[in-house]
């Protein structure tokens, strides 16, 4: 981009010095008759003027290259680290400008584990697991696409970095490889293992979920218990602080879906009688309906032959 620029502003400053020409032969045969005393020395000094601005265009082309790929150089240098803490609950985004920091995650993938002693003092004796990240165009990193740039897969349903629209929708989307590499603005880190000093505002924090489970199995896998155990008791209750003045807090709970109760059995034999009753019913109507057609049937016979013997009487006669 910046080779082409330089030539269309080189190409504009030709046409412009040969403008500057004809112009000083238009103004010399206006002026002077005698040519040879003129023209010479005004066609050295243009030429040694398109010279000049000719390299002062370089020069000023050359010095706003250099700017931006300076530019360039530290925005990669540049990347931010989301470390999350799963058992706590808290996360945290850190910006690392040091390039040296960072090279203990260039070229891992993603799920791989790396020390976290480069990084930092406060870090020393953490491991994090690599678990995503985007570019600085903002793509997603995608599990399994072993690049480490972008690329253009066909996405469906069930992919990761895609939300179909439509059933069996299917979509080309540009997504960013698996790769570590400094193209990337964020780095996502999952804690694997605790060092021997905090964190402040990852470790030194625990942020407990707002909502427990509220499917039956759920509750009793969360406390371990037994089909025989009243799942109703062990429903996580949160305090409610309402708007008004004076009111007194109270507590809600959430409504345990798929909890097996014996008004729950009883719909359930309905449910099962109706079935057989109407399965019952219809297997009747059908043979009744299979008399009736059988009879017809037979009736139809019936009149056919004798309305055949009829015919053969009348023939003899």
């Amino acid at each position: 981009m910046i080779a082409q620029l330089l030539w269309c502003i080189l190409g504009l400053l030709g046409v412009f010095a040969v403008y500057l020409i004809w112009q000083g032969v238009q103004f010399h045969e206006n002026v002077s008759t005698d040519r040879s005393e003129f023209i010479p020395h005004y066609y050295i000094y243009l030429v040694f003027r398109f010279a000049e601005l000719q390299a002062e265009a370089a020069a000023r082309i050359f010095s706003i290259a250099t700017n931006n790929f300076d530019k360039n150089i530290d925005n990669t240098a540049t990347m931010k680290l989301n470390i999350s803490f799963p058992a706590n609950g808290s996360q945290k985004l850190i910006e690392v400008e040091d390039e040296k920091k960072l090279r203990v995650f260039m070229d891992k993938r993603m799920g791989a584990e790396v020390p976290g002693d480069s990084v930092g003092d406060e870090f020393k004796g953490y491991i994090f697991r690599i678990t995503g990240g985007n570019d600085k165009q903002g793509f997603p990193m995608k599990q399994g696409v072993m690049h480490p740039t972008r690329v253009r897969l066909l996405l469906s349903d069930g992919h990761s970095c895609y939300r179909p629209r439509r059933t069996g929708e299917r979509k080309r989307k540009s997504v960013r490889g698996c790769i570590v590499a400094m193209d990337l603005s964020v780095l996502a880190l999952s804690i694997v293992k605790q060092g021997d000093a905090d964190i402040p505002g990852i470790t030194d924090v625990v942020h407990p979920k707002r909502l427990g489970p509220k499917r039956a199995t759920k509750i009793r896998k969360f406390f371990g218990l037994t089909k025989d155990d009243d799942v109703r008791k062990f429903v996580i209750r949160r305090e409610v602080q309402p708007k008004g003045e004076g009111k007194k807090p109270y507590t809600k709970a959430p409504k345990i879906q798929r909890l097996i109760t014996p008004q729950r059995l009883q719909h359930k034999r309905h449910r099962i009688a109706l079935k057989r009753r109407n399965a019952e019913k219809t297997k009747d109507a059908a043979n009744e309906y299979a008399a009736i057609l059988a009879k017809r049937v037979s009736e139809s016979k019936a009149l056919k032959a004798d309305a055949r013997k009829r015919r053969a009487s009348s023939m003899r006669k």
